[in-house]
């Protein structure tokens, strides 16, 4: 039997700047032997990040729509979410209902808990590791409301 997983990290300024050469595809090598660079050109955005930081990501979103708060060395700036299934699932189902299955994926998690679209700073859905699977980075989002 197949199964979900959804998997949550919360990552600092500094460890957030660290996200991006693994999710993007910066780097010409990686310690993760399960990437297979000669399969990288499949991955897709389904958001894809103006800025080529997530902290420049970040700054930008931040300014354009929301105000934030003191911040500290270890405050939380960015949650990092993987979603994915198992092999068994993505080999029955095919490619085009695996990408069916990220979009569904991607519209659950913007509208989970009031995240919304505009503060995921990148989605993006990996095929050149041994199992798909989609990073989403995002801002949390206090609503001063719910204090």
């Amino acid at each position: 039997m197949s199964y979900a997983i959804i998997r949550n990290e919360k990552y600092t300024k500094d460890e957030m700047i660290q996200l991006a050469p693994h999710n993007e595809r910066f780097k010409k090598k990686y310690s993760n032997k399960n990437i297979d660079l000669t399969k990288t050109s499949q991955n897709y955005h389904l958001k894809l990040p103006k800025e080529n930081t997530y902290l420049k990501e970040y700054n930008r979103l931040i300014k354009n729509n929301l105000s934030q708060g003191q911040l500290h060395k270890n405050s939380i700036y960015v949650c990092e979410v993987i979603l994915t299934s198992d092999n068994t699932f993505f080999n029955g189902i095919g490619k085009k209902e695996t990408k069916r299955y990220f979009k569904e994926c991607f519209k659950f998690m913007t509208e989970y808990n009031g995240i919304g679209k505009e503060n995921i700073l990148t989605a993006v859905v990996h095929l050149d590791e041994e199992t798909p699977h989609m990073h989403l980075v995002y801002m949390p989002v206090v609503n001063a409301k719910d204090k």
